[in-house]
């Protein structure tokens, strides 16, 4: 991702707002402000099951790290604690634009949380049966904010 900084302008009700920093930040400051501005986007998020963005990215600074379109995970535990982490990372990074997809196949997960592969594939059909995890048709595994409380118990 580039170092660039851009600038975001919001014009709402004759008033106006500017947003400039990295993608990151004008991302998060502009959910933010939304989410201020209108309250029941909160009500909203969860009715729907919508994760907040910018809670789950703290939640997850200093577990993991996004770099060159890779998850790495810099947190200790155990194979469950880092296929939530990877599959939580995967979501945020796709969400911020910072990868491409959100929903991996279980090699790509083996390769970022540095597990076995038959133990990764053995411990997402475990998830997937404790609602922590979404499995596609395709076979692909993503995040589910049902694994938020795991990932956070676990510290």
């Amino acid at each position: 991702m580039s170092s660039e900084k851009i600038k975001v302008t919001i014009i709402n009700d004759g008033k106006t707002i500017e947003f400039e920093g990295s993608y990151e930040e004008v991302w998060m400051s502009v959910n933010k402000y939304f989410s201020e501005l209108y309250p029941t986007f909160k009500i909203v998020k969860k009715l729907t099951g919508a994760v907040d963005i910018k809670e789950l990215a703290e939640k997850l600074a200093g577990k993991i790290e996004i770099r060159e379109g890779r998850i790495n995970i810099v947190s200790s535990g155990d194979a469950k604690k880092k296929i939530l982490l990877c599959l939580a990372g995967a979501y945020i990074g796709k969400t911020l634009g910072l990868l491409e997809k959100d929903f991996l196949t279980p090699k790509e997960i083996s390769n970022c949380t540095g597990i076995d592969e038959k133990i990764t594939r053995a411990r997402l059909s475990d998830l997937r049966k404790q609602g922590l995890v979404i499995k596609k048709e395709d076979g692909l595994y993503g995040f589910t904010p049902a694994s938020l409380k795991e990932i956070l118990e676990t510290e």
